[in-house]
């Protein structure tokens, strides 16, 4: 799609607001921005960037794939997980912080993954491109934690990437699940973390060729 159509500007434009909008409204709560919720949005607002900046940037193109996976795993988790465990309600959740969150994880994550199934290029990318992130926010999370950083008590903004909690590393005792751990070693959700984000990545680029052959 050329760089100067509506379908091609519109859904990065749709990024860029939604996630400028989210930051703002989130700036009260700094630490919220060590969550992969937050990193995952702006990671796809850059890309978005990038790519009206230099359309025919090829690696911001592979770095699209990236930010596409890595903002639907944000969509799915809280749509499947967290907001039907937000005992306010799943309206709730997502009008927190003035709408914030329905930009996180609704607006900004529909509009990445349109305008990958729109622009994307119709080849299957490199399943190092789909896991890169993760493993990226996972060292820079040890990291923190290794200088002292704690959420809550936890070394991981996440419950199973905590391993203070009874199962650590390899452990698993699933009667140790709490709000502080899935009961499971760290090494084994990590594992199950990269396997997730293997598979969406498969079927964001099987669709993204599905759609290419159906505009042939």
């Amino acid at each position: 799609m050329n760089a100067r159509t509506p379908g091609f500007l519109i859904p990065k434009l749709i990024t860029l607001a939604s996630t400028a909008y989210a930051i703002i409204a989130m700036l009260h709560w700094p630490v919220g921005f060590t969550y992969f919720t937050q990193l995952s949005n702006i990671f796809a607002a850059l890309v978005s960037l990038r790519q009206i900046i230099r359309p025919a940037s090829l690696s911001a193109g592979m770095a699209k794939f990236s930010a596409a996976v890595s903002i639907t795993a944000t969509m799915l988790v809280f749509l499947l997980v967290l907001a039907p465990m937000d005992p306010r309600g799943i309206a709730a959740a997502y009008a927190q912080d003035n709408c914030a969150s329905l930009c996180l994880h609704f607006i900004t994550p529909v509009s990445v993954i349109a305008d990958f199934l729109m622009n994307g290029p119709d080849v299957e990318h490199s399943p190092a491109l789909a896991v890169a992130p993760p493993m990226a926010y996972f060292a820079f999370i040890m990291a923190l934690s290794l200088f002292g950083f704690r959420w809550n008590g936890m070394t991981a903004p996440y419950p199973f990437l905590n391993y203070i909690a009874p199962a650590g590393w390899f452990g698993f005792m699933p009667e140790s699940a709490d709000l502080k751990t899935l009961g499971i070693g760290v090494f084994y959700a990590v594992i199950v973390m990269l396997a997730a984000f293997l598979a969406i990545g498969r079927a964001l680029d099987f669709l993204r060729k599905t759609i290419k052959c159906g505009q042939k």
